[in-house]
């Protein structure tokens, strides 16, 4: 196809359908998909080869976004993107039930032991929780590598895990070496560096999708996982100024950095050229607009704004609206 002008615009995610799904990001989000799928997660804006999202509005509809990323460069990632391809996976998760017992490698990690793996520091943005809803954040205290061992040998690896309660709005960072599990009855938006790289600890003993037991990684979780202090479990939110609207700088780490955004009337901003802007709506509709065009978004809603767009402007059709603006770590997204 002919290569058209960067321009921001709305995707369609790549559905995952998971042994511990469910149906809410249907119920709640629109995301689609058979009523007999237990739907686990929605890759909203995702490059990997393991599933990638579509360009779903304006000229490039259809394309992939790894297409659109190799053709646009460093118009849509912007000047301080720092790993090649696009910087972030981000992704909506519905957890029926427990997810497995994991941890994640950092880039430490990949240089001293798995080079052919990905490093992968997370957040998560509480969207919805059940009464009880919960997540499994890290050891407790006194839990070493031997006793982390012997539980996971003896089927009671939750046990030595913090369990900590969770409710909507609760921003959780996920350090790499970080042991953790996203627990039943929890909904939530997970914005991380763009990896799939999961080293599976302890699942359960349930089967799989096609009824095999899931593979494990014991030996690598051991090799990466961090059994001294524990990160905090939540990340305290700091205001920032902004004319038209409440923003909040929930998150700023190289990776990626987190803004929340309230507003009941139109906000506009500048993009900062040197990072690219996915906007996630977790409640209300809106209207993005450019000049140049504009689209709506409804709640769930996921939209990509290259770093050389310019000027936006989000507004809200109804009385208010909550989204989350993410990209690259190190500069602010959401400015006056």
């Amino acid at each position: 196809m002919s290569t058209p002008t960067p321009y921001p615009f709305r995707t369609r995610p790549y559905l995952r359908e998971k042994v511990w799904g469910g149906r809410r990001l249907v119920d709640l989000f629109s995301k689609g998909g058979d009523d007999d799928v237990p739907l686990g997660e929605a890759w909203e804006v995702s490059a990997l080869e393991e599933g990638e999202s579509i360009v779903d509005t304006g000229p490039a509809t259809g394309s992939p976004l790894s297409e659109i990323t190799e053709l646009w460069g460093t118009d849509l990632v912007g000047s301080r993107a720092s790993v090649e391809g696009f910087p972030l996976l981000v992704k909506m998760l519905d957890a029926a039930d427990d997810l497995s017992v994991q941890v994640h490698p950092s880039q430490k990690d990949i240089d001293q032991h798995f080079p052919d793996a990905d490093s992968k520091d997370e957040c998560w943005v509480i969207l919805a929780s059940d009464d009880g809803g919960s997540i499994l954040h890290g050891v407790r205290d006194g839990v070493d590598a031997e006793a982390f061992r012997r539980a996971v040998d003896e089927g009671r690896a939750e046990e030595v895990c913090r369990r900590v309660d969770v409710e909507p709005g609760q921003v959780i960072r996920v350090v790499p070496g970080t042991i953790h599990a996203i627990c039943e009855g929890v909904v939530l938006l997970e914005i991380q560096q763009p990896s799939d790289t999961t080293y599976r600890v302890y699942d359960y003993d349930r089967p799989g999708l096609d009824g095999q037991p899931r593979e494990l990684h014991l030996d690598e979780a051991m090799t990466v996982a961090n059994f001294g202090d524990q990160p905090p479990t939540s990340v305290e939110g700091h205001p920032l100024d902004h004319p038209d609207a409440e923003v909040t700088l929930l998150i700023d780490v190289p990776s990626y950095r987190i803004e929340r955004l309230q507003a009941r009337r139109p906000a506009t901003w500048s993009v900062d050229p040197g990072s690219v802007q996915v906007v996630s709506v977790i409640d209300g509709e809106a209207t993005l607009s450019w000049d140049g065009g504009d689209f709506d978004l409804e709640p769930g809603g996921t939209a990509v704004i290259p770093a050389v767009t310019g000027s936006v402007t989000l507004t809200p059709t109804g009385d208010s609206l909550d989204v989350v603006v993410s990209g690259v770590g190190g500069g602010r997204l959401v400015g006056t």
